[in-house]
Formats: structure tokens, sequence, C-alpha cells
């Protein structure tokens, strides 16, 4: 499974991220930063006079592979 991990910028210069799973994994960049811009544009979250997402500053998609050490529910077949 693919995530998209969108970088930003908070108003005190500290790097955040918003990540989303189950999303279109053909998204365009420019679409991507499009929709990034408009959501910082919002200014909608806000925590102690901080703008946490101020500025889009990069995205990429995260694959998380699972390598199972052991399964203890396969054995009740």
């Amino acid at each position: 499974m693919k995530q998209l991990d969108m970088e930003f910028v908070s108003s005190l210069g500290k790097v955040r991220h918003i990540k989303l799973k189950y999303v279109n994994e053909g998204l365009q960049p420019d679409a991507v930063r499009t929709a990034m811009t408009k959501l910082a544009d919002l200014k909608v979250f806000i925590k102690d006079g901080e703008e946490l997402y101020a500025r889009p500053q990069a995205a990429k998609y995260i694959e998380t592979i699972d390598t199972p050490l052991f399964d203890d529910d396969a054995l009740k077949a």
C-alpha cells in the first residue's frame, strides 16, 4: 500500500507532514502542489499562534512492505 506524504513548513519554520492512505497513485505533481497550496491558504490549522501548514515544501509516495516474522493465527487452520 502506498501513502501520500505531503510535507509543509510551519510559520515557525518547523517541518510538518500530512500522510494520506488509499490515494490515487497516478497524481500529477502540479495537481498535488495546487491542492497543498489551497490547503495552506485556508489557514485552518493553527496551534498556539503557529500556522502548522503554512507553505508546501515537498510531496512523495511512501510504499510500505510488510515482512512477517510469525503469525500464530495461521496455525488455526
